[in-house]
């Protein structure tokens, strides 16, 4: 897997990408990203996991940043395990966070020759996280991409993201924690 710092080092073919934070690399989101993956295996086109440097909140409001599960080394080593061709890890600033949702997307789309974006279902992005789901469906009929929404995962209830395994980890349940960050045990499980 090769890492990005910019999607003018692309030189790839058309890609497929999952977007997101990926605060951690838990089970949900190993969902997200093998989907990506299976999609562009089916297109002929690259794997692309999109995400950040830092956890944007440490940016935005450095008071309130959540502590990181797993380093950006590590991420990456997680993305490579799930089939991605390449990682674009895009630095987060306050001009990248004050870009309108509509304005991210399309630089994105068009400079890595998107043919397919995927999400999760409540992912935001853009000003004020005023990008969502639905808005990327819009977009992809006018800019002709297949948007791909991925439905939550589960674990006894309760839907898992790196929020619920920074709880489980405070409250001293961290065999359920690394559990659901144990995605190589999980891809067994499938």
């Amino acid at each position: 897997m090769q890492i990005l710092r910019s999607e003018r080092e692309y030189t790839g073919k058309a890609s497929v990408l999952a977007l997101g934070t990926f605060d951690g690399v838990h089970i949900g989101h190993a969902a997200l990203i093998r989907r990506a993956h299976d999609i562009a295996a089916d297109m002929g086109a690259d794997c692309v996991v999109c995400t950040f440097d830092r956890h944007p909140l440490a940016v935005l409001h450095p008071e309130r940043a959540p502590a990181q599960l797993t380093t950006l080394a590590e991420k990456c080593a997680k993305f490579a395990f799930l089939g991605a061709d390449y990682t674009l890890v895009r630095h987060f600033t306050l001009e990248l966070a004050s870009q309108s949702a509509e304005a991210y997307l399309t630089q994105l789309v068009q400079s890595m020759r998107a043919v397919a974006v995927v999400v999760g279902e409540n992912h935001r992005f853009g000003f004020h996280g005023q990008g969502d789901a639905r808005l990327i469906g819009e977009m992809s009929a006018k800019m002709d991409f297949a948007a791909v929404i991925v439905p939550p995962v589960y674990d006894q209830g309760e839907l898992v993201s790196s929020t619920l395994i920074r709880r489980l980890l405070a409250s001293g349940e961290r065999a359920r924690a690394e559990r659901l960050l144990d995605i190589e045990s999980a891809a067994h499980a499938l």
